[in-house]
């Protein structure tokens, strides 16, 4: 039976990552929930796969520690762990959340791009959300590589992400095209969402079980919740990356501020036209 690891930080654990360019504090950790919700509105649930009654549950690169929790009340009989390299904001994320935390529900510091300090098959699930904002191409084969290792035979692993946000909107195309390309130059996979089952299945060369699911912010009838959430953590998300944005020579801090101004007020004030839209993906198997 796996060890409660309440106290214990892995040997290979950081204290910060250069590979995660959105920063901390209490704007990221809000931004952070504003995901959280998006996909559970948008898939029914915080897991796609048959769960039953699952003795232990790892939550990859575990951001706010709300999905660990979130699975700990749902299974209270699991052993719920959630890891990530981000020490200090996992921490700040706890105590303003103003939650208890579920008894049954442990956190650890480690890194997901090094091998997880857990011992093969250990896990019944294990969960991966929003990792395109951090995780190398060249290290997605190795991420599920992981995942698959420590999950025990007849367990699931899940990956949720998204795709590009799109839009009519040419101040949100804009910066979104800035982005990509910025992200693309550090070697990261923007918009990794359709490309999960082809990770999937060459790097654990399993058939993956995928449910795409696109989301707007307005259109009259089409417009959601999870839409609306999306819209306004992409916006934040805009708002964290100024400074890098800036460092890298793709725009000037004022003009990439302008550009996001010009986005929220005319998604807000006019969003039957000026929409932003996502595909969110949920890749899973059965190891």
């Amino acid at each position: 039976m796996l060890k409660r690891l309440l106290g214990r930080r892995p040997k290979s654990a950081v204290t910060e990552s250069s590979d995660y360019i959105f920063g901390e504090g209490m704007a990221e950790i809000s931004r952070l929930n504003f995901q959280h919700f998006m996909f559970r509105l948008t898939f029914n649930g915080d897991y796609s796969p048959p769960l039953r009654a699952p003795r232990d549950i790892l939550d990859v690169a575990c951001g706010t520690g709300r999905l660990a929790r979130e699975l700990a009340r749902a299974f209270p009989l699991a052993n719920v762990i959630g890891f990530d390299i981000n020490w200090d904001q996992l921490n700040a994320s706890l105590a303003e959340s103003g939650e208890t935390t579920p008894g049954n529900c442990t956190f650890v510091q480690g890194n997901a791009l090094q091998p997880f300090e857990f011992p093969n098959d250990s896990f019944d699930f294990t969960m991966a959300r929003a990792c395109s904002s951090f995780v190398p191409v060249a290290q997605w084969p190795q991420l599920i590589q992981e995942m698959t290792r420590v999950t025990r035979p007849g367990g699931w692993v899940e990956v949720r992400d998204f795709g590009l946000v799109r839009s009519p909107n040419p101040a949100l195309n804009e910066l979104t095209a800035k982005f990509a390309h910025m992200a693309n130059a550090r070697g990261i996979h923007p918009g990794v969402g359709p490309f999960l089952k082809q990770y999937m299945e060459v790097a654990a060369g399993r058939r993956a079980q995928i449910r795409h699911v696109t989301i707007r912010s307005g259109l009259p009838g089409r417009a959601t919740r999870a839409g609306q959430l999306l819209l306004a953590d992409y916006l934040a998300l805009m708002e964290r990356v100024t400074p890098l944005v800036a460092q890298s020579g793709l725009d000037s801090a004022p003009h990439w501020q302008s550009l996001i101004m010009q986005a929220r007020h005319e998604t807000r004030f006019d969003p039957a036209r000026q929409y932003a839209e996502v595909e969110l993906t949920s890749a899973y198997f059965r190891k």
